[in-house]
């Protein structure tokens, strides 16, 4: 342990100083519950998670809860991926946290699916860490993840689903059909249903689905439309309609997304 701190205005010369044990006195200084991953509050596009060696989330940023229906952090704490994102991506997750775990060290960043605001799945640049004992023992995983840029993709083969993805959002009020789909992908329509579900874990049309209400979020968010006029925008029948939606893939209705989040009514 240090035996001399510099109190508070006290100026050393930095030869003299021994940073690394400075680190480390700083570190053993904070309050328990004084938490760092608090400034991620302040990043809304980055998203942060922490976990137990059991899988279990014992923090998390804000903001990710509402991306899997869940109110706040209180009820996020415990969840696992299988709970959370059951199936592929789970799996693709426990994998990572099992290479930590043998090895010690952090992953290099990569680009995987990870659940957006309305439950669905995007590609997102992660960064995963391990978090250690003071002996050293791995003890839990952390990490962050954002939504991934173009410039991240040329080594992912995702070109052909792109493809058909930006097709898609190029008019979100009418669902093209799987043939034409298939087509843009330049798949066959079979090979193009299997390769969708195995990578994306729904339907072409429920993925269009949730495209329309993510634009809908967007559009709550900033522009000064309606929910009526953002129903008519994206091609639903009538307001009832789109609140059905609305509420089945965000977990709450346009109104009450728009008074929550944006203070609108």
């Amino acid at each position: 342990s240090r035996k001399f701190t510099p109190k508070h205005g006290m100026k050393t010369p930095n030869r003299t100083r021994d940073w690394e044990a400075e680190q480390a006195w700083f570190l053993n200084e904070i309050a328990p519950y004084w938490h760092f991953h608090r400034v991620f509050d302040g990043l809304p596009g980055i998203y942060f998670f922490a976990k137990n060696r059991a899988g279990e989330t014992l923090f998390c940023s804000s903001n990710l809860p509402a991306n899997h229906g869940l109110k706040n952090e209180s009820a996020m704490l415990g969840k696992t991926d299988q709970e959370l994102t059951p199936g592929p991506m789970a799996a693709k997750y426990l994998s990572d946290d099992a290479e930590i775990y043998r090895t010690g060290e952090p992953l290099p960043p990569t680009i995987e699916l990870c659940i957006d605001h309305v439950g669905l799945p995007d590609w997102y640049r992660t960064c995963k860490y391990p978090i250690k004992n003071r002996a050293g023992e791995v003890i839990g995983v952390m990490g962050t993840f954002q939504l991934a840029e173009d410039s991240h993709f040329p080594a992912i083969n995702i070109r052909e689903l792109e493809r058909m993805r930006q097709f898609l959002e190029e008019d979100l009020t009418r669902f093209p059909g799987i043939a034409l789909l298939a087509e843009k992908s330049e798949m066959s329509a079979r090979n193009f249903q299997r390769r969708f579900q195995d990578l994306y874990r729904m339907s072409p049309r429920t993925y269009w689905m949730k495209l329309r209400i993510r634009k809908a979020c967007d559009y709550i968010a900033s522009s000064e439309l309606s929910l009526m006029q953002i129903a008519i925008e994206l091609g639903f029948f009538d307001q009832s309609n789109f609140s059905k939606h609305f509420r089945t893939h965000a977990g709450m209705t346009p109104k009450k997304y728009s008074q929550r989040f944006i203070g609108r009514g």
